[in-house]
């Protein structure tokens, strides 16, 4: 278990960047810097903290944290949907398949709650009550849990992600709709997967609180 008082000691001792050309192409993500050479992709999370766009700070371990999580996931979900995943030879270290990535972020949600542009409540409490092609009804309240998950894809940028509905993006030829419809279903059953590790685990505050939110990005080679 990483203490306070070991973060608190290495606050100044952070990733922030990485520069080993050795390994292939370098891409700079919002906190991942990536490197490709043939059909391996080489990601390193480093300790950047990235919110509403921007990165506002270096965080000790964080980069550890995210890798692990993500690897914790994969390797509990890879019997619904195959992952990219090769091998994690460092804490902040992914070795992968390189992929074709849809440009598209899949958002499953299970509470009506958010603060940022792309978030239901923020649409919800200007007056939209249609959100990404999902029907809201009147008379909802913040961190209200909804009847049924709600599946909200967003663009996927590196400066601002946009919602989208699934007709929109199938019309703008983001995906084909036997795409969307494959990864719309892989994504609600990942939802239910996840839902019900945490609960299984006591993590009330993932599947009742502010965020009951689950990403799938849907990927084709």
């Amino acid at each position: 278990m990483i203490s306070e008082q070991l973060i608190q000691k290495q606050l100044k001792n952070t990733l922030t960047e990485t520069d080993f050309s050795a390994l292939g192409t370098k891409y700079t993500g919002k906190v991942r810097d990536n490197y490709t050479r043939d059909d391996k992709m080489i990601m390193i999370a480093t300790d950047r903290q990235s919110a509403f766009d921007r990165i506002l700070a270096n965080v000790p371990f964080k980069g550890q944290v995210l890798t692990q999580t993500s690897l914790f996931w994969f390797e509990h979900t890879k019997d619904i949907v195959t992952n990219h995943v090769i091998d994690s030879p460092d804490p902040n270290v992914v070795v992968c398949k390189k992929l074709k990535v849809f440009p598209v972020e899949v958002v499953v949600r299970g509470y009506i709650t958010g603060v940022t542009s792309t978030a239901v409540w923020t649409a919800y409490e200007k007056g939209e009550r249609l959100f990404c092609g999902n029907v809201l009804a009147e008379g909802l309240r913040k961190n209200q849990k909804l009847d049924e998950p709600i599946i909200t894809p967003t663009t996927k940028s590196n400066t601002h992600d946009e919602k989208i509905s699934a007709e929109e993006l199938i019309n703008r030829k983001l995906m084909t709709k036997e795409q969307w419809e494959h990864v719309a279903d892989k994504a609600l059953r990942l939802f239910d997967r996840g839902t019900e590790i945490a609960a299984k685990n006591a993590l009330y505050w993932w599947t009742r609180s502010m965020s009951s939110d689950m990403t799938s990005k849907g990927t084709y080679s």
